[in-house]
């Protein structure tokens, strides 16, 4: 269902036009300020805006060129809605980014074959623009911090190279800070992440990104993120880590990105593209309570299917007083898909010798569920 912005600060209108685009199907959110507007755009990320020029803080015109400044609103459609009917006014709203120009009092017809047209030219244009993703795009997300999520992606990232039938395999560490896939894995460059953040998003094209990957001896290709801790560490753009994962997505087989912990905004706008998002949880109450909130937010906020989450259940440690798979189930509602056992002995080597436990030990049953759950998000 597209979403629509409508910023008019003439509650009657925000009413009628909003009630026209639902009965049209439309999800209708709206904003009665510039200001407002603008934050909404960024929050909400809406495939079309109605925007009225005439309201008390910021016109129009003006909220139409911040919104094509910021990379995160450049490339969303722009309807100006306005009393205004002078010609002046129609070149001065296109000349600030407009897409089309509607005056007040409109057809219920009118405006939504306007809105339509223009939908379908930006879907039109979004697939001809934007590069295809040749990879399978696989997310790993922790329920909390500190349960292995970057572990295990680091190792399915291993058992995926290790496939018979091969294949490009990249790994991204999308993480704003405290990112440990290069430390894990003994990688000298640390933070190459950096180098695409410093650049305009528009200069991030494949061959910069491509640039920035390091090869480990498994036959991964690591994207390294920042290892400062959050607040110290540079943070990441929506913008950026969208056309990061479009470009890694267009030289890989498998992309696998380690999100780490919770919902901001850059896993809000990845998670979308990917096959399979991991959730890895731990059989704990804190764990599988935080486990609920984050699965209910990507079904309801981020419409994420049920077919299309996994969840990986991993024991660090024996004992009688953790929750069972069969209790955690019935808690979550849904299936665990694997179990990964405890091996704290195992961890230390792999970590001491910056290789991946299916690495050190492939007879392992740590190894052996690696690779299930790897031969699982190839088929799901």
């Amino acid at each position: 269902m597209p979403k629509i912005l409508v910023i008019d600060d003439e509650m009657q209108t925000v009413k009628l036009v909003g009630m026209l685009l639902q009965r049209r199907g439309y999800e209708v959110v709206a904003a009665t300020l510039g200001s407002q507007g603008l934050e909404k755009s960024r929050a909400e990320r809406p495939d079309l805006i109605v925007l009225d020029i005439m309201m008390p803080d910021m016109d129009g015109f003006e909220v139409c060129r911040r919104l094509r400044a910021d990379p995160t609103t450049a490339g969303i459609p722009v309807i100006m809605f306005t009393a205004k009917t002078l010609v002046d006014d129609k070149v001065t709203g296109f000349q600030a980014g407009a897409d089309d120009y509607l005056t007040k009092p409109v057809h219920p017809d009118e405006l939504a074959t306007r809105v339509e047209a223009l939908l379908a030219r930006s879907a039109r244009r979004e697939v001809e623009e934007k590069p295809a993703l040749g990879a399978r795009v696989l997310g790993f997300l922790g329920s909390k911090g500190g349960v292995g999520t970057t572990t295990l992606a680091v190792n399915v990232a291993a058992a995926l190279a290790q496939r018979a039938e091969g294949g490009k395999v990249v790994l991204a560490d999308l993480q704003a800070g405290m990112a440990a896939s290069s430390v894990q894995l003994d990688l000298g460059h640390q933070g190459a992440i950096v180098r695409l953040l410093d650049r305009p998003v528009e200069e991030v094209d494949a061959r910069l990104v491509e640039a920035q990957l390091d090869e480990h001896r498994s036959g991964v290709r690591v994207l390294s993120g920042q290892i400062e801790p959050r607040g110290v560490a540079m943070s990441i753009p929506p913008a950026h880590a969208e056309v990061i994962v479009q470009r890694l997505g267009a030289v890989a087989d498998y992309l696998l990105l380690d999100l780490g912990v919770g919902l901001d905004e850059v896993n809000r706008c990845v998670l979308p593209s990917c096959a399979q998002v991991v959730v890895a949880i731990e059989p704990d109450r804190v764990a599988v309570s935080l486990a609920q909130a984050l699965l209910s937010e990507m079904t309801l906020s981020l419409n994420l299917p049920a077919h299309r989450i996994s969840i990986v259940l991993i024991n660090k440690a024996s004992s009688a007083t953790t929750f069972t798979k069969d209790g955690i189930e019935d808690l979550l509602q849904r299936d665990i898909v694997a179990v990964v056992p405890p091996a704290p002995e195992l961890a230390f080597q792999a970590a001491e010798n910056g290789n991946p436990m299916v690495i050190v030990q492939p007879q392992s049953l740590v190894a052996q569920q690696m690779r299930a759950i790897a031969d699982h998000l190839v088929s799901a």
